[in-house]
């Protein structure tokens, strides 16, 4: 859940430190990425998970995120 108005709960529940700032879907239409303005990354479905940069020092936040 990335709502941080609803009671966390659940082994993946998180509420990402940012905003969240971009979203892309998998070529399949059946996952998706979400990325914060800190750079960390949400990934659902068949999204495969390749790392986050959440919690490093960026020189500008993220803005924005493109699919592959």
């Amino acid at each position: 859940q990335l709502n941080p108005a609803l009671p966390p709960g659940g082994p993946n529940a998180v509420v990402p430190a940012r905003a969240i700032v971009g979203i892309a879907a998998t070529a399949d239409g059946l996952g998706y990425w979400l990325v914060g303005g800190d750079g960390g990354i949400f990934a659902f479905g068949d999204a495969g998970y390749l790392g986050s940069e959440g919690g490093q020092n960026l020189a500008s936040p993220i803005v924005g995120i493109a699919g592959f």
